[in-house]
């Protein structure tokens, strides 16, 4: 393992940090708010100065990192870095003390979007600034699950990469600024287009702007408290379910179509048939009949509106009748399904869960015809069973893990129906899924220890579980 390649990746992420520390700093003079503008300030110095310091002494090492790097820089980023982020939130008082201010940016950073604060309570740069951490967190995990996690074999068999995407061997972090660009500009071009919608649509600036951002990474905070449809019209939560939904599409084929001059019907064809697209539109077709079902066809536009949120792992509440009258079972199983692989969303993932269905159903074939050979056939190709070990291991580690964090909850003294819900929210990274399962269930009521375990669960579903349960192994760091 190349220690000094590991700190330096690390500074350049504490460096990342201050430049979004600064961006808030120009929010709150923008928004005359001089003493948040001192604490970003500050904050933005510390965070360029330990970063500056990191890179500066290990910048003309070794260049050459392995694979075994990568993971453990994977690991240590998204411990590390919501250090850094969680310091504004700190002094401004906005937290009691720092294991709170640390939650709430693993929550925002993770894209998970829990949070124990009351959003009219604080300052509106500091609502920018959480919004910006979303941001950033959605540009983050797209482009380690392009760079890192594909390079590991950890994305999942089927993923659409486009050519920009494609890595060669001991690639791993000579192109991560690269893709992170690419990434950043696709996700920044929908923020605004979408921000410019919603502000058309009568959104105030800054609700629009705090909304956008959140959108596009399925962050799932809101500037305010209660249900968008209090200060956002349906034009503009039309346009924020697409926002979410695109967020949750394979980055890949997104890509392919923005980087056409002018995107033809055929990429516009392709991102419909694309398997995990597919997906997706049928999770919230599902959704919305059930809801239906639930609450009547007078509420439909709701509950679709709604499921757009709830496929897209976003988890806005859009009215006081929607989705949260179906039973809380069926919410955390499909919050549990996620989005597609290399996307800002959470959960186990569209395509993982189409190759498990398709393996099962070979392997029940097989029963009924011992002597037959038969492949999985996957978009016309025959796969092998051993293509398929890597996302057994992860349904199982993610099982365990699910397992594990409905204990740990329900042994900090949360009920256990509660800890379920709680856990579900934390793994697959949408924290407004409380909300709409147990609305008298609130982060804000949780301890320091119920907190810790929530942070440890939402790191782990945003880092992979795979990558996650391979920090667990010796074998790791003593390479």
């Amino acid at each position: 393992m190349t220690i000094t390649r590991l700190i330096f990746w690390l500074g350049n992420s504490f460096l990342l940090c201050a430049a979004i520390m600064l961006l808030s700093l120009l929010a709150a003079l923008l928004l005359l708010e001089l003493p948040m503008a001192l604490i970003f300030g500050g904050s933005a110095f510390f965070a360029a100065l330990i970063g500056g310091i990191l890179r500066i002494i290990t910048q003309d090492m070794a260049t050459h990192e392995t694979q075994v790097d990568a993971l453990a820089f994977l690991l240590l980023f998204w411990v590390s870095t919501p250090i850094f982020l969680s310091i504004p939130f700190w002094l401004s008082g906005a937290t009691q003390n720092g294991i709170q201010a640390y939650f709430e940016a693993v929550s925002a950073f993770t894209t998970t979007g829990a949070s124990t604060l009351i959003p009219e309570s604080l300052p509106n740069s500091l609502l920018v600034y959480r919004s910006l951490i979303q941001f950033l967190g959605g540009v983050v995990t797209a482009t380690f699950a392009v760079v890192i996690l594909a390079a590991l074999n950890l994305g999942g068999t089927g993923v659409h990469i486009s050519k920009l995407f494609t890595l060669s061997r001991g690639d791993i972090f000579k192109r991560l600024i690269g893709i992170s660009w690419v990434v950043g500009l696709v996700y920044l071009t929908l923020a605004v287009l979408c921000f410019v919608l919603m502000s058309i649509g009568g959104t105030p600036m800054l609700d629009a702007l705090c909304l956008s951002l959140s959108a596009v990474s399925t962050g799932g905070l809101t500037p305010q408290s209660g249900q968008l449809s209090n200060y956002v019209g349906k034009f503009s939560v039309v346009v924020l379910a697409v926002t979410c939904v695109i967020g949750a599409a394979n980055i890949g084929v997104l890509s392919d179509i923005l980087k056409r001059s002018s995107p033809n019907n055929r990429a516009i064809r392709h991102f419909f048939t694309n398997l995990e697209h597919r997906g997706l539109i049928a999770i919230i077709s599902i959704l919305s009949v059930v809801g239906i079902f639930y609450s009547g066809a007078g509420e439909a536009f709701n509950l679709i509106v709604e499921a757009a949120f709830m496929a897209s792992t976003a988890g806005f509440d859009y009215e006081v009748i929607g989705i949260d009258l179906l039973p809380p079972a069926v919410l955390i199983a499909f919050a549990l399904v996620g989005g597609s692989a290399i996307s800002t969303a959470g959960g186990i993932k569209i395509i993982r869960l189409i190759l498990l269905v398709s393996h099962a159903l070979t392997d029940l074939d097989r029963m009924s015809h011992p002597s037959r050979v038969k492949l999985v056939q996957f978009k016309g190709q025959k796969l092998p069973d051993s293509m398929f070990l890597s996302i057994w291991m992860y349904f199982f580690g993610y099982t365990l893990v699910f397992a594990a964090g409905i204990v740990a909850l329900a042994a900090s003294g949360i009920t256990y129906d509660h800890a379920v819900a709680f856990t579900a929210a934390g793994l697959s990274n949408m924290g407004p899924l409380i909300g709409a399962t147990f609305p008298e269930a609130t982060y804000i009521a949780m301890n320091e220890i119920q907190l810790g375990i929530m942070m440890v669960i939402m790191l782990v579903g945003r880092v992979e579980v795979l990558a996650a349960l391979a920090a667990l192994s010796p074998s790791l760091w003593r390479k």
